[in-house]
């Protein structure tokens, strides 16, 4: 150990003696460091800083390279790279300063006898350029859209998918940011994201060119929250492909419904009974699908019947719905892929499900019978703090069959028949006093709610 200091010892003396003092450590910039074209020998760290802040404000050009041919320039202060003025400064400072002895005479003599270039530290605004990126992605972006079927005129007619291309903010950030750390950010290429893929291809949907079955109900325009929910749900399951086998589930392709999701409040049934909720008018929905999925020949797996029945659809035809415990779901029986195509307009919803031509039904009927009314209960009771009696009107409630015979293409046929049960709902007499009433209610008959 000694001897090792004795040596850096003599080794310092003789450079001192060589260059005549100009290598020693002094508090200043080493002899032979330059920044870009400035030679800072003998720069004060405060004069360094100096210089940097001036050169922080000149601004670089970067070249986006869209593709092989399309690009623009952006200057590199809108992207949010700027110039790191500290830690640029903190380099130029350090060399030849280093803690190890051998490391700063090296550094020194290397410095002296060729001259040494401390390049640029840049860094990257990430909100900067994530808001530069984002504005310009709306400039660029190619819309993409799946392969998908719709009607003009009762005929069926496809619009191809479209690939398109969106910008990856996140991926062509990261690249940027790796680029700054090596210097080389003149020129910077957009990664564009492979996750936005076609889904519904046009081999899809090119073979499906029949209406297998179609329903249309009415729903009333000037309600505007239950018909922005039906819209709503409208849209969600227009364009949906169900492949050979594969079961449908309202729930799961319309989702939960929430004014997160933008479903407005409108009447719900609840316990038989209309009452403000999220989400109303869905049912219109599921009811008028149920009715198509019957009419094209689909297996009907899971469908409930309102409590009561319902304005918009005959009786033992409605088919509702509630998030996280009733489901409307049917299966695709056929060897070839259906789609399913929803429209509004004038007041009509009509619902499709197309298919390929051999599919396609022969004939399908369906009739409602067996129908029986299920006697409602008239309970009175005692409130002495009312001021006068009141009575809420209940109605019998109704049992009845619904069956759909169906030919199909090949000849074979069935019948399979869907029970509807609606709750009869309890006369409610509230009398002040124990006094018998002096005419009991009779006759009430079964009503719709809308």
């Amino acid at each position: 150990m000694k001897i090792q200091r004795y040596c850096l010892v003599v080794l310092l003396t003789a450079m001192l003696c060589l260059t005549g003092c100009s290598m020693l450590p002094t508090g200043d910039i080493t002899r032979g460091v330059y920044y870009k074209s400035n030679d800072l020998s003998g720069y004060t760290r405060n004069e360094v800083y100096s210089l940097l802040q001036q050169e922080s404000t000149k601004d670089i050009t970067v070249t986006i390279k869209f593709n092989d041919t399309k690009m623009t320039t952006v200057k590199a202060s809108d992207l949010g790279i700027i110039l790191d003025v500290d830690a640029t400064a903190q380099s130029i400072y350090n060399y030849g300063y280093e803690d190890s002895l051998l490391t700063l005479i090296a550094h020194r003599t290397y410095a002296f006898t060729n001259g040494v270039t401390i390049d640029p530290i840049y860094k990257l605004d990430e909100v900067k350029g994530r808001t530069y990126l984002t504005e310009l992605a709306k400039q660029v972006d190619e819309p993409i859209h799946d392969a998908y079927l719709t009607i003009e005129n009762g005929v069926v007619k496809m619009i191809p998918s479209q690939q398109g291309k969106r910008i990856d903010i996140d991926a062509t950030l990261e690249f940027l940011k790796n680029e700054i750390q090596k210097n080389n950010f003149t020129s910077l290429s957009i990664v564009y994201t492979s996750n936005q893929m076609v889904k519904v291809t046009n081999e899809d949907v090119k073979p499906l060119t029949m209406i297998l079955g179609s329903y249309t109900t009415y729903y009333d325009e000037s309600n505007t929250t239950r018909t922005h929910n039906i819209e709503i749900a409208s849209q969600k399951i227009n364009g949906t492909l169900i492949k050979p086998g594969q079961v449908f589930s309202f729930n799961d392709v319309v989702g939960e419904r929430t004014a997160e999701a933008g479903f407005d409040d409108a009447p719900v049934m609840i316990d038989g009974k209309l009452v403000p909720g999220i989400g109303g008018g869905i049912c219109q929905v599921s009811s008028t699908l149920f009715n198509t999925a019957l009419l094209s020949g689909m297996d009907i797996v899971e469908r409930t019947p309102h409590f009561e029945p319902v304005s918009y659809i005959p009786d033992g035809r409605d088919a509702t719905v509630a998030w996280g415990y009733l489901d409307f779901q049917f299966k695709n029986p056929y060897n070839h892929s259906i789609y399913v195509i929803s429209i509004m307009e004038n007041n009509e919803l009509t619902i499709y499900i197309v298919g390929v031509p051999q599919d396609a039904p022969r004939s399908v009927s369906i009739t409602v019978g067996d129908s029986t009314e299920i006697p409602n209960k008239t309970i009175t009771r005692i409130d002495s703090s009312i001021n006068k009696d009141t009575t809420q009107e209940g109605h019998y409630g109704a049992k009845m069959n619904t069956y759909r015979h169906i030919i199909f293409n090949d000849g074979t046929s069935y019948t399979d028949t869907y029970e509807s049960i609606y709750d009869p709902v309890d006369t409610i007499i509230i009398r002040k006093s124990a006094e018998l009433p002096k005419k009991p209610s009779t006759d009430v008959k079964l009503t719709k709610q809308q």
